[in-house]
């Protein structure tokens, strides 16, 4: 248990160290080393008969120095020799193979010297702790040694090895890893001939011997004999850094420049808010700047001056809720209708006073007091016609009778709805009577319909009063029948046009 702990707590340490550290190029570097601690032999123990009492080793001491040289960023060649020393063990009646050797029960000693040239392929190779991959070949000179009588037998093999492990950098010197490698036996060159050594197995023959391979778990040391030149300290060598003046801190890509993730010009490494949206200004450790505290940042508020604790929308810009122009902070009419025209406190504008807002009103001249449709112009209808009144009068009457006072309301109504609208009202007559008498009829006709209009509020400056009596040239009608005198006994009202 101690040891396990203590082994947690190594690997805690080393993962801090490396934590602190940048990644070293592989590329050109020239490094040796140590490694170790344990192999476990791969025995079938089936095979084994001692007097039918134990079966094969257990694990043993292995230590073993190596050269590296990396010839790029990730392949890596590795030539190693290894020593080692193994037990079998009398009393055991199970297989060994991971349990740690003890010379006390032991009936054989098995040595080994070990020689073998692998590749190693390493990846993350920006990172400081990178996993690797390994595959290479071995000759092994192993020897058998009775522990009773000192007789020694020995055999030689061809094996394949492969591999995996985690390396981790300890500045720009040392590197340090853990890893896993098995070997399988390939072929054998040699072997003593070894007769009832364990059992009838004949271990000449490669194929039926019971020793097949091993297995070595191991943490390895190495120190660089060459180091890497790397002015900017980024961890790409000087050779292959295509951007030579790294700030330091920064993360660079695989050809030394600083990457920079959120595109905010603060690098990674530096940049202590990594995830800035597109277009923000930042300060200088990368974060954000937000000058008016509306929660949009800088670059991209559109209304960079809003004042503190107003509501914007995602522009930065303060809410303007019946889009008036006037921000709701502001707004002392917050149903201001689309399209009208408001003032600084967004209440909107009506010039004419008709009810219908300044910008919606298509008819801004209204007069006041005048009803008008939803476009802020007059319900009443404009007059374009002439109108013929044929008025019914009383006997020694010049007033109009009522269908003629309804006719004349309109008339009223449409001279208040524009303003600008002035009349000629002309009477005529029949060529009953004299043509003075006629003359002056009619044009006491034509006078009591202006009066009429007149007391109902239009200006008099605006109507202009005819008599034409009796003159042929205005008849509509045959003075010869009743039905046709009626026709020229009228009083017409008829539009002035614009000048």
């Amino acid at each position: 248990m101690k040891s396990r702990e203590a082994l947690i707590g190594f690997l805690i340490v080393i993962l801090g160290w490396t934590g602190t550290s940048k990644a070293v190029e592989w590329s050109k570097r020239l490094g040796a080393g140590i490694r170790g601690p344990v192999i476990a032999p791969m025995f079938k123990g089936s095979e084994f008969n001692y007097n039918g009492s134990f079966e094969n080793f257990m694990m043993g001491w292995n230590i073993s120095p190596h050269i590296k040289y990396g010839f790029n960023r990730s392949f890596v060649i590795n030539l190693s020799g290894a020593y080692n020393i193994t037990y079998d063990d009398t009393t055991a009646a199970s297989d060994q193979t991971f349990k740690l050797n003890k010379a006390d029960n032991a009936s054989v000693k098995m040595t080994g010297i070990r020689f073998s040239l692998e590749g190693q392929y390493y990846f993350l190779t920006q990172g400081n702790v990178q996993p690797y991959l390994l595959a290479g070949l071995g000759i092994d000179m192993w020897t058998l040694e009775r522990q009773t009588t000192g007789t020694t037998y020995s055999f030689k093999d061809l094996g394949g090895k492969v591999g995996a492990g985690i390396n981790f950098w300890l500045g720009d010197r040392f590197s340090l890893d853990l890893q896993g490698k098995l070997t399988y036996d390939l072929a054998s060159i040699s072997a003593d001939d070894l007769p009832g050594y364990y059992g009838a197995v004949d271990w000449t023959d490669f194929k039926t011997r019971p020793f097949g391979g091993y297995l070595e778990p191991s943490i390895g040391l190495t120190y660089f004999i060459t180091g890497t030149p790397d002015s900017d300290k980024d961890g790409i060598s000087d050779k292959f850094d295509q951007c030579p003046d790294t700030p330091k801190g920064a993360l660079v890509d695989e050809y030394g420049c600083p990457r920079d993730s959120d595109g905010d010009t603060v690098f990674d490494g530096i940049d202590a808010c990594d995830n800035t949206p597109a277009g923000a200004f930042v300060d200088i450790i990368g974060c954000p700047l937000d000058t008016d505290q509306d929660g949009v940042y800088d670059g991209i508020d559109q209304c960079p001056d809003t004042p503190l604790d107003v509501t914007v929308d995602e522009r930065g810009c303060p809410l303007d809720t019946d889009g008036d122009g006037v921000p709701d902070f502001k707004d002392q009419e917050m149903n201001s209708p689309r399209g009208a025209i408001v003032d600084e406190n967004g209440i909107a504008l009506d010039g004419d006073r008709d009810g219908v807002a300044d910008g919606i009103d298509k008819c801004p001249e209204t007069a006041e007091g005048v009803q008008v449709d939803e476009l802020g112009c007059p319900k009443a209808k404009p007059l374009v016609e002439k109108i013929i009144l044929n008025i019914q009068y009383a006997a020694g009457s010049f007033q109009p009778d009522a269908p003629a006072r309804k006719i004349l309301d309109d008339v009223v109504e449409s001279m208040n709805a524009y303003p600008n609208l002035k009349i000629e009202v002309n009477g005529y007559t029949d060529a009953l009577g004299s043509a003075r008498g006629n003359l002056k009829l009619s044009t006491k006709r034509a006078e009591a319909v202006m009066l009429y209009i007149r007391d109902k509020g239009i200006a008099a400056d605006r109507m202009t009063v005819h008599g034409y009596g009796e003159d042929p040239k205005y008849f509509i009608g045959d003075n010869a029948t009743p039905e046709g005198r009626q026709k020229n006994r009228r009083v017409e009202i008829e539009p002035v046009p614009q000048q």
